[in-house]
């Protein structure tokens, strides 16, 4: 008997071995995510909505179009999602609060289409749930819905459009857009948060955790600057968020 219980405790212990070797050391939880109104202004996500409608139309408003745009078009649609969930999310009442679900579902639907007539009707359907035409209940939360990749290649392109209209006379001129786009970066850095298949070691989760919440609040930093007609603060807001990127880069992706 004691010999059967001590193959028994061998067993086991080689089976939580090679568990831990598959599966790896459990990551620690993300933090609670803050209200969406503390880092985007639901009016600037409502602005950034119509934007990226308006680039999905454009996208298909013919076939040598859809080929030209095909890899934004993804791009935007994956974006489309996040800020659709942030908008289904916020803690105030916005124009597509209740048209999320059904928004997310049909822009997470558009980025997997392969052909012109699917993109066309895809954007369609896109269009329809954002006008509150698709009606749909399901349980929002912040948890990957999307594309990672996409988002991290959407953010460099937001980030120059952005940098572009934060001199001089623009950067009154140009504050509605550049609002949005600092909302929308802040939202990313939120829904990057809570996907961690880039964190490789355990040992460097808080670290990922660490590098999205700087980017969200930077993010918002530079937003409310904007808002607050302050060049200087958005400026150097804009210095630190490019440092955290650069150093999260450092870190998750060395190689590039």
């Amino acid at each position: 008997m004691k010999l059967q219980n001590g193959w028994t405790l061998l067993v086991g212990l080689l089976v939580g071995v090679v568990m831990l070797s598959v599966v790896g050391p459990a990551m620690a939880d993300p933090p609670e995510a803050p209200k969406v109104s503390t880092f985007a202004p639901a009016e600037d996500l409502e602005n950034q909505v119509e934007f990226y409608l308006d680039r999905l139309q454009d996208a298909v408003e013919s076939e040598e179009e859809y080929k030209d745009s095909e890899t934004r078009l993804a791009k935007d649609a994956n974006t489309l999602i996040v800020i659709a969930l942030a908008l289904g999310l916020h803690d105030t009442d916005n124009k597509y609060k209740e048209a999320a679900p059904a928004l997310m579902k049909a822009a997470q639907e558009l980025v997997e289409v392969k052909d012109y007539a699917s993109a066309k009707k895809g954007v369609a359907a896109v269009k329809a749930a954002a006008a509150g035409e698709e009606k749909m209940t399901a349980k929002l939360e912040w948890k990957k819905a999307y594309s990672l990749g996409k988002l991290m290649k959407q953010v460099p392109l937001i980030n120059t459009r952005l940098k572009r209209s934060l001199r001089g006379r623009r950067f009154k001129s140009k504050a509605k857009d550049t609002a949005g786009y600092t909302a929308v970066l802040a939202v990313i850095a939120q829904a990057s948060l809570v996907d961690t298949h880039e964190v490789k070691n355990p040992s460097e989760i808080e670290k990922w955790y660490k590098f999205c919440a700087d980017m969200r609040d930077t993010a918002a930093t530079v937003n409310a600057a904007i808002r607050a007609g302050d060049e200087d603060a958005a400026a150097a807001a804009m210095e630190k968020l490019a440092k955290g990127c650069d150093e999260c880069h450092e870190v998750f992706h060395p190689e590039e």
